[in-house]
This record gives C-alpha cells, structure tokens and sequence, in this order.
C-alpha cells in the first residue's frame, strides 16, 4: 500500500477492502468469550427466535469489518487512530458461511488550524453479504498525518 496522507483522501474516492467469509465455528467462539445470547451460540434455541438460526453478534462483524480495513485500508506510516464513531448499524444479521465484502467512501478530509500536524478523514464503510445486503455501517473519522511540508525551517 502506498503511502496515503490527510491530504491525498478525497471526497467520494472509494477503496475497496476485499472478502472475508465468516464461520460458524468463529460465529459461537466469539459469542462465548463476549456476547453469550443464545441466537449466537446455541442451534435450537436460535431457531426459535426472530433470526430463525445462529447469527453473528454485532460486534463480530465490526471487527471482521476492522480486519479487512487493516489488511486493505489502513496506513500505519500516517493513520493515528480515530476519535470515535458517529453511527454504527448492523441492519442484517451475518450467518454462519456468509461472504462479506467492503469498501469505504471518503466524505471529506481536513487539516487542523489549532494543530497543523493533524489531520482528519471522515468516511463511510459499508459490509454487505453474497446476497448484496448491507450486514454493516459505520461513519467514522481517522486522525490522518498531514502531508510533511518541506524546505521550511523552525
């Protein structure tokens, strides 16, 4: 991945962040150490509710969506972390086999007046299933490293 700065993410630039299939297996496992419902790790008793079946917890998909943007996405030489989430939807549970792919759409980037030295990219990353449902939404903000200025002296 090349070397991406504050400046060089422009509104409505798309990046694709790939596939990830997610398992049963992993579905139940992260649900036992972290989301224990029983739509999440037991059969039966997930058959007998809204979902008709196991699904994936929500957070599950987030950081399965938080992998693909490390692997595809996130540059480590200037991205510093973000300041938080403005929204967070799952509006179609993730089930076991189920085949994910995103992508994040740039909203704007900006450089900060008060701290020169930062700056700021607001996106959108979808998820969206084999079936092109939307299985995750987040808008949130990275703290990007503005272009370094050269030839200036301190």
């Amino acid at each position: 991945m090349s070397v991406l700065y504050a400046e060089d993410y422009n509104e409505g630039d798309v990046f694709e962040l790939g596939t990830y299939k997610v398992t049963g297996e992993e579905i139940v496992d992260f649900a036992r150490h972290y989301d224990p419902f029983p739509f999440h790790i037991d059969e039966q008793a997930a058959k007998e509710t809204i979902f008709g079946g196991i699904v994936s917890s929500g957070w599950l998909t987030a950081l399965v969506w938080l992998r693909l943007m490390h692997k595809e996405f996130i540059c480590y030489e200037t991205i510093l972390g973000s300041p938080g989430h403005e929204e967070m939807v799952w509006p179609t549970p993730v089930r076991p086999g189920d085949r994910l792919h995103g992508w994040v759409e740039i909203k704007e980037n900006r450089v900060s007046n008060s701290k020169p030295d930062l700056g700021f990219v607001r996106y959108t990353a979808t998820l969206r299933n084999q079936d092109n449902n939307e299985v995750f939404l987040t808008t949130s903000t990275l703290i990007v490293k503005p272009r370094p200025t050269k030839g200036v002296d301190n």
